[in-house]
């Protein structure tokens, strides 16, 4: 009998020998395969890991933002436009004289006040530009007049010095003070011509013809 020894034994199919993977039909190993991922790693590693995909995400997301914003800010409807001024939309109208005239009073007529749209206007003055003349509004101003209505207003018209007094129609001009919530202006109504005769009747009815007479107004 022989003798000899028995050689190192070689690896089987499917087997391992701790230093690599051997094929099925016993040839050479091949690559170990790396180990899958851990997911309990620090999030500074996971991030150094996968900064690119972050930053991608993060770009996506901020373009996305702008997109809306332009669009939303592309098809956003104008600002509406300011209301018309009061004056644009208030109409004052001479009515008719009182008679007889209220006591004290040189002058007392109606007018007619209306507003034809937007929002509400209110007559916040009506006055005259004679110092020698003041002028009393019933019912007591302030008046708010909504689109659509119509308010009466009666004017008495006090003469408080006669000297100056001028009794044409050199006094055709009804100062009024208007507002509407978005403006507030100064607006100077003319009545027309009867309102102009009417007043120059009642003023020389009230005051003496030779106004000269008269005590001068204080200085």
């Amino acid at each position: 009998m022989t003798g000899g020894g028995i050689g190192p034994l070689e690896p089987g199919e499917g087997t391992w020998d701790g230093e690599g993977t051997w094929d099925r039909e016993g040839g050479h190993p091949g690559p170990r395969r790396p180990a899958p991922p851990r997911w309990t790693e620090r999030p500074r590693a996971f991030y150094a890991r996968h900064r690119r995909a972050v930053l991608t995400v993060a770009s996506v997301a901020v373009l996305a933002a702008a997109a809306v914003r332009i669009q939303a800010t592309r098809h956003a409807p104008p600002a509406p436009a300011p209301p018309a001024a009061p004056s644009q939309t208030l109409s004052l109208v001479y009515g008719q004289p009182v008679e007889p005239a209220l006591d004290g009073a040189a002058f007392a007529f109606t007018v007619r006040v209306r507003t034809s749209s937007g929002p509400p206007v209110t007559v916040e003055r009506i006055g005259q530009p004679s110092p020698a003349l003041s002028v009393t509004i019933r019912p007591l101003l302030p008046a708010t007049v909504a689109a659509g209505e119509v308010h009466e207003l009666l004017v008495v018209i006090q003469a408080k010095d006669c000297v100056h007094v001028a009794r044409n129609s050199g006094l055709p001009f009804l100062e009024v003070t208007l507002s509407n919530g978005f403006q507030k202006e100064d607006h100077s109504y003319i009545p027309g011509d009867r309102y102009a005769r009417d007043l120059s009747v009642a003023l020389t009815r009230a005051c003496p013809e030779d106004r000269d007479t008269g005590s001068p107004a204080p200085s």
